[in-house]
């Protein structure tokens, strides 16, 4: 069984990972498996959940379930994994915050973190994006242009993301850096907040790339700004935040993460066929589709970016003094 520690070392022996190839080779199919989404429908992480469904069925078991478990920020979802039988038969689908922020913000977590999970796959790395959508005057079409527009307009001046989320710490880096009056509108997942700044409800949002890509292709949305260290090639035209003179960067990981206590052997064959997913001509095309960059680790070395990104953030978090409230 993979314990805290085994799951950020014991991953490295080369006979381990061996042993597991020849095992995701040899073990039959599982009867199936629920991946578990803490967000609603329709998001870009259930968009890149249910490319990645599509493909483990067949390769890892015979069907595959993605359950939308919104709610909390992503914690319930999170939490229903957490206590989920150990036996690669349920497994969560994640960005980083619901693990590597939520524990820094909230005073009471129904999850520990770092014990009570084991990192299996990743699938990609995040751009975040600040777009804006009819809230704000037509006029508004480059970052300089909507500062300025939140400084004459500070009543008005609001951005949508789940509360103590990547994006949501991006959005509060940046109003800072820019001096402007940015307020949070908290949502449960970037789905209802993309709704909302398209309907006009809220002026921007901070978003994975991949949630306001296909709006902006439709003209419905402008983007002014990601979050990445240089400008992603979906959007070569977009510049980053840094470029601008805000040195905010978030490129987050997103994944597949199980309960504690895992077989090792299950989450080196997990790996493998996420892998396989993603490199595959379906899988390449869906990332691109959704202007996803792939981002594939060992189990090892996701291992250690999991521990890497929950400290990151804890500085993050005492940098800012956020503290969340239920």
């Amino acid at each position: 069984m993979i314990t805290r520690r085994s799951a950020l070392h014991c991953l490295a022996a080369p006979a381990l990972l061996g042993a597991g190839r020849a095992f995701a080779q040899q073990a039959p199919l599982l009867k199936q498996l629920t991946l578990v989404v803490p967000f609603p429908a329709g998001g870009g992480t259930d968009v890149v959940a249910r490319m990645v469904a599509e493909g483990l069925r067949g390769r890892y078991a015979e069907n595959v379930i993605v359950d939308n478990k919104a709610g909390a920020g992503g914690r319930i979802g999170v939490q229903f994994v957490k206590s989920a039988p150990a036996d690669g038969s349920v497994m969560v689908f994640t960005p980083a915050f619901p693990l590597a922020i939520f524990p820094h913000i909230y005073k009471a977590m129904p999850y520990d973190a770092m014990k009570d999970f084991v990192p299996v796959a990743t699938t990609s790395k995040g751009a975040m994006v600040l777009s804006v959508g009819p809230g704000v005057p037509s006029t508004v079409r480059t970052a300089a242009d909507f500062v300025a527009w939140c400084k004459a307009n500070p009543d008005r001046a609001t951005f949508g993301a789940p509360a103590g989320s990547g994006q949501h710490f991006a959005g509060v880096q940046y109003a800072k850096l820019a001096g402007i009056p940015l307020r949070l509108v908290p949502y449960k997942g970037g789905a209802p907040s993309v709704v909302d700044v398209l309907g006009g409800h809220i002026a921007a949002v901070v978003t994975p790339l991949s949630e306001s890509l296909p709006q902006a292709g439709e003209g419905k949305l402008r983007l002014l700004a990601t979050t990445t260290r240089k400008r992603t090639r979906f959007t070569p035209n977009v510049p980053t935040m840094s470029e601008l003179g805000q040195e905010v960067i978030f490129e987050d990981w997103s994944g597949v993460v199980a309960p504690a206590g895992t077989p090792a052997a299950i989450v080196v064959r997990v790996n493998a066929a996420v892998a396989e997913v993603v490199r595959s001509p379906a899988g390449a095309a869906a990332m691109e589709k959704f202007g996803v960059e792939a981002d594939l680790n060992t189990p090892q070395e996701f291992a250690e970016l999991y521990r890497a990104t929950y400290e990151r953030y804890r500085a993050v978090v005492q940098a800012t003094g956020f503290k969340a409230e239920d």
